[in-house]
């Protein structure tokens, strides 16, 4: 099917995708929240996901799908690394996490783009330092 013609199927599956996600991470963190305070399943903390995004566009709504979705929170992005820093409330394990957030975005990626096209995501973590700056500190 021509990936113009196929479109509206796909931004159409993806919504319902979501929905579905969304109510599920809802159920999740609702059951969490009644538990007794010393049988909660809360294991909350911040990782680094590579990202194929590239537009501004495409940033703005994977970071928003995420901190829409409960338990996940995009706290920064990097669009220079590509990489995004989400915060989460049940990490059991990083790859878990990273898994769940990739397929978020792919997901949505092919349901944006009427092309879909590369989706591809930076190999190795970036080595992220100080900015180099002059004498009086403005960046270089």
């Amino acid at each position: 099917m021509n990936s113009w013609l196929s479109w509206p199927v796909r931004i159409l599956s993806f919504l319902l995708w979501y929905t579905k996600e969304f109510i599920m991470a809802n159920v999740h963190v609702t059951l969490d929240v009644l538990r007794p305070k010393g049988r909660m399943k809360m294991t909350p903390g911040i990782i680094a996901v590579p990202a194929a995004s590239r537009t501004d566009s495409e940033w703005t709504l994977i970071s928003s799908l995420i901190t829409l979705t409960p338990g996940t929170l995009t706290i920064t992005i990097s669009r220079k690394h590509r990489i995004l820093y989400v915060h989460g409330m049940f990490v059991e394990g990083r790859e878990e996490l990273v898994a769940e957030i990739q397929e978020m975005e792919d997901r949505l990626l092919r349901a944006m783009r009427r092309e879909p096209g590369d989706l591809s995501r930076p190999v190795l973590a970036p080595h992220v330092g100080p900015e180099p700056t002059d004498e009086e500190g403005r960046p270089l």
